[in-house]
Parts: C-alpha cells; sequence; structure tokens
C-alpha cells in the first residue's frame, strides 16, 4: 500500500478525505441541492453526447447527491432505454427501467433499485453512455467511490471509447485525489458551474 507524503496510506486518506466531502454535502440545504442539481442536469442534457446516446446507465440518487431522477426521466421520455444498477451476488446487476415510479423498490444499502421481476436485464457493454457516481472528483478526471469497488468493477466490463460522465456540486471538486492502481478514470465532469 502507498503513503502520502505524510506516511499515511492511501485507504485512510480516502477515508478522510470521502467524509470530509460527504459532510460537506450533507451541509447542503434541500432547496440549494435541487436548484445545483438542476443546472448540472441541464449541462448533461445539452452535450451532443448526451443527445446522441440511446443506451444509457445511470444511477438513482441517495442520501444527498445530485438528484438524477429529472436526467431519468428526461432520457425516458425521449426515447432512450436507461439501464441503473442493482447489487448483485458479484456486483452489479444492471436492469432497464421504463417507470420511476413502478420499477424500483429499496435494495442493498437502502437504495432504490429495479425489480427484476419487473425489468429486463440489461448488459454493460450495450451501454453507449454511463453516468459514474462519486463521492470526490479531481480535474485529471480522477473519481473518489464510496469504497465498495462496484463501479470500479462495472466500468471495467464497459468498452472504453463509452462515455464516463460524472456529475458532482463544485464542493466536491478538489484539486487532487489520492488514486491506487485498480482506479478507474472518468471523461467529463459536470458541476453546476463548470464542465471539465
Amino acid at each position: 500500500m502507498k503513503n502520502d507524503s505524510s506516511g499515511r496510506d492511501i485507504k485512510s486518506v480516502k477515508s478522510s478525505i470521502r467524509k470530509d466531502i460527504q459532510d460537506n454535502r450533507d451541509s447542503l440545504d434541500k432547496s440549494s441541492r435541487q436548484e445545483k442539481s438542476f443546472l448540472i442536469a441541464g449541462r448533461l442534457m445539452g452535450l451532443d453526447k448526451y443527445r446522441e446516446s440511446s443506451n444509457l446507465l445511470a444511477y438513482y440518487p441517495f442520501r444527498s447527491e445530485i438528484d438524477t431522477r429529472m436526467i431519468i426521466k428526461d432520457a425516458l421520455g425521449c426515447g432512450k432505454e436507461v439501464a441503473l444498477p442493482r447489487v448483485g451476488a458479484k456486483g452489479l446487476d444492471l436492469y432497464y427501467i421504463k417507470d420511476l415510479s413502478k420499477d424500483l423498490e429499496p435494495g442493498s444499502y437502502d437504495i432504490m433499485e429495479p425489480i427484476p421481476s419487473r425489468c429486463r436485464p440489461a448488459e454493460p457493454h450495450k451501454m453507449d453512455m454511463v453516468i459514474v457516481p462519486g463521492v470526490g472528483f479531481d480535474r485529471k478526471h480522477n473519481r473518489l467511490g464510496y469504497g465498495g469497488g462496484f463501479y470500479d468493477r462495472l466500468l471495467a466490463g464497459i468498452p472504453r471509447s463509452v462515455p464516463r460522465i460524472a456529475l458532482a456540486f463544485d464542493l466536491q471538486v478538489l484539486d487532487e485525489i489520492p488514486v491506487s492502481g485498480h482506479d478507474l478514470k472518468i471523461d467529463i465532469l459536470i458541476t453546476e458551474s463548470q464542465t471539465i
């Protein structure tokens, strides 16, 4: 395990950064979070890559994350296939949803997940755009996840040519995030004030 300049191992540094960012994100009031989420969603939906996509992998918002529901509803309304993840025995399983109000149930970690009996399975390699969750990001497109490695494993099965787009509040963007060998980069980072 590599150490940072202060001698701490990367795992403990990541854990500390993760906690700080989540605390800051949790401190945003609901109306501010919704307003910023709306701006971020607008930036994403204005991208050619989004408009041209037909097979979108998204995620349902959890706790103080950006509200992705407006993006999911827009994508479904545009006739896109929209897949959401469900925690399975070996990692994340993907399912296409049609209706946010009927196709989801509380799952692992109390996150809303697709109901397998209502949704058909989706294959990762068929996605043509991926919206990737994360706790923190830096300007070099490094991502700090929640610590379970779910998305690093999932992204390994998606062609590298597929755009990986992260959505974050400005407060989640740092100058630098420590990375490990298995950490995968994103391609585009969208916040309420900028697209990186």
